[in-house]
Formats: structure tokens, sequence, C-alpha cells
């Protein structure tokens, strides 16, 4: 009796695993299929990466043997293995903490760095090639808008306190900053007047700059590595403060601090020196800051 009720145990279990493994690469699977997969994803993984491709070796694409191709193309058991305890089942021998890291076991990080127009700006380069940098923010004319200039390129990086500052109605940031020596409004990128000389830029002062009444990100960030200010790196009790209050605003908002990752490292390009307040005290009173 016991032998035949393990022998039903076994039976009702080995079908049960065999109908999942049939669906999603238990028998038969032997981590090249992908036939498997796209009974579920018919649409494939375009966002990401194209399928069926033909891959070549060149110097920007290397694939490690572990990849494999489906007569000589991308598939989705390339990238891939149902097999794989990693997650979204990605065939990687390494952590993966930051979105290209899996990318890059293929393809050389060096064929697909960006250019940096901060950077750029800030080397001695032939001022030809500075002004590069120049129309790459600015657009051609001076015609882009300030925050497309920066998003385009930042974004991941909207910080905690962004979005209070960039979403405040102009009614509240007139009333903040009416009056204020430190602070400067235009209402177009024109105005910043871009075809200066690398001199004239030398000369010049980071401002707190208002884009017609709203807070923008040059508001509080300055291009410009000659003129920009840097914000040091968080350490011992100011860590603490700033975690604190990273902590309150979270609150406020009703997220949890383990969905960020805080930024202790020196963050460049500021219109001000953020220690002791200087940045912040240019629209806000001490008080208002407690």
């Amino acid at each position: 009796m016991r032998k035949g009720m393990a022998l039903l145990l076994f039976l009702v279990t080995g079908l049960t695993v065999n109908s999942y493994g049939k669906e999603c690469g238990g028998v038969g699977y032997t981590g090249k299929e992908d036939g498997f997969c796209l009974k579920c994803h018919s649409s494939g993984c375009p966002i990401v990466h194209p399928l069926s491709c033909k891959v070549e070796e060149t110097d920007c694409i290397k694939l490690p043997s572990r990849f494999p191709l489906k007569d000589g193309r991308m598939a989705c058991t390339t990238c891939h293995d149902m097999a794989s305890k990693n997650r979204y089942f990605l065939r990687s021998r390494k952590p993966i903490k930051k979105r290209f890291d899996f990318c890059f076991q293929c393809h050389n990080p060096e064929c697909y760095r960006k250019f940096n127009p901060h950077e750029a700006i800030g080397k001695d380069l032939p001022w030809q090639e500075k002004k590069k940098a120049c129309i790459y923010c600015h657009g051609v004319g001076a015609r882009l808008e300030a925050y497309k200039a920066c998003v385009g390129c930042h974004t991941e990086t909207p910080h905690v306190g962004a979005p209070e500052h960039m979403l405040a109605s102009e009614d509240k940031v007139k009333k903040l900053t009416e009056g204020k020596k430190g602070v400067f409004e235009i209402s177009s990128m024109k105005e910043l007047k871009p075809k200066i000389s690398l001199e004239e830029l030398k000369g010049r002062k980071a401002k707190v700059i208002l884009v017609k009444g709203r807070i923008e990100c040059i508001t509080c960030h300055n291009p410009h590595p000659q003129i920009a200010y840097e914000a040091e790196a968080l350490s011992g009790d100011w860590a603490k403060v700033v975690l604190g209050d990273i902590e309150y605003k979270l609150k406020k908002l009703e997220l949890s601090l383990n969905r960020f990752s805080v930024n202790k490292e020196a963050v460049k390009l500021m219109s001000r020196p953020v220690e002791a307040g200087k940045l912040c005290t240019v629209c806000h009173s001490i008080n208002s800051l407690k």
C-alpha cells in the first residue's frame, strides 16, 4: 500500500514538474532553445536587445563561450538561461550592480562611452572642439530648453529634494526668491550667451538661475567646471545629518530609504558651495532650514 501511494505521489509530482518544465525549460531544455521562451514572451525583447541579428566579433563585441548563439544569431537564450538562479535568468557569473554590468560582458565599454560635454569644456582642447560641447547642451542657436538639456543624459539622477524644488509653483518660488541678490532669472538659454570666449567664461561666476520663474537643474548646478563649485564628500556627523534629512523627506513622500542609495561621494558642478548651507541660503532663510 505504501509503495502504491509512493508511486502515485511520484507520478503526480512528476506530471506537475514536467508540465511546468515543458513551459519553462525543464524536460528537454538544454539551455539553448528559445522556443520555451517564445511560448509566453512572443514579442521577444526588442527594447533591451534585438533578436535574430547576426553577431560578428569585432573590437567592440566579443561573446564569451557561455553566451550561445542560434545559427550565429542572437536568441533569447544568448543572454538568458532558465536554469540560472540569477535575477531575470541572466547568464552572469558576476553580481550585477549597475544596468550595464551585464552588457559589458560582451560589449567593450570603451566603444559605448558617452560624450561628456562637462569634461570636454573643461579639458585643454582647441576652442573649436570646445564649441561642440556648448552646442551639445545649449542646442543650435541656444534654442534647447534648460530642463531637456540636462535630462537628455541625466535620466537616473533625480535626487531626493529635487521634486519639491522643481515642482514648486511660480508663486511659491517668487515669494521665496523675490529681492534676493544672488538669484538670476532668464526666459531662454540665449540669455546665458553661450557664444562667449573661453577667457570670458573663466571670468564669470556661477549663478543661481531661475528659468521663467521656475526652479530647474541649473538653479543649483552649473555645467561649466571652470566656474562651478564642488560639494565635498559626506563623512562623520554631517553624513548622519544628511541621512536624517533624506529619511524625513522620504517619509513625507511615503517612500522607504532602502529604495535609494545615498551618494556619499563628492558632487561636482554646483552653483554655490554647499558647506554651511551657502547654496541653500541664497533662497532660503536660516530659520526655514531648521
